[in-house]
């Protein structure tokens, strides 16, 4: 795995298991972690690097990873979303639900 795979890969399980304990005061910094390596494969025309993601064991790899791929593989994306928002009692499964409804109703901007 590349090593900007890699770092997404961490700062989504760090910012699920706050999200997941309750513990959020790093939540902002694991998101700042995650959008900037997006931005930056994004730039690179590098976001195929994290398909591979959208089978990840961890829900919240898979969330990020769906989320940030909706505009350049939207089937592949809403299928794991799809996926995610039918698990139930958890924040990644709520999430995908809501990432799905303003995705669809054209209210999510990823910048």
């Amino acid at each position: 795995m590349k090593e900007d795979v890699s770092k997404f890969v961490n700062a989504c399980i760090a910012k699920g298991e706050g999200e997941d304990s309750g513990d959020t005061k790093n939540d902002r910094k694991y998101y700042q972690i995650i959008h900037a390596i997006y931005l930056k494969l994004k730039a690179e025309h590098r976001l195929d690097e994290l398909l591979e993601l959208l089978d990840d064991k961890n829900l919240y790899v898979k969330l990020w990873a769906a989320s940030y791929l909706l505009e350049v593989h939207p089937i592949k994306a809403e299928k794991a979303l799809e996926e995610l928002a039918a698990t139930r009692g958890n924040m990644a499964g709520f999430s995908a639900s809501i990432t799905l409804k303003e995705w669809r109703a054209g209210r999510l901007k990823l910048q």
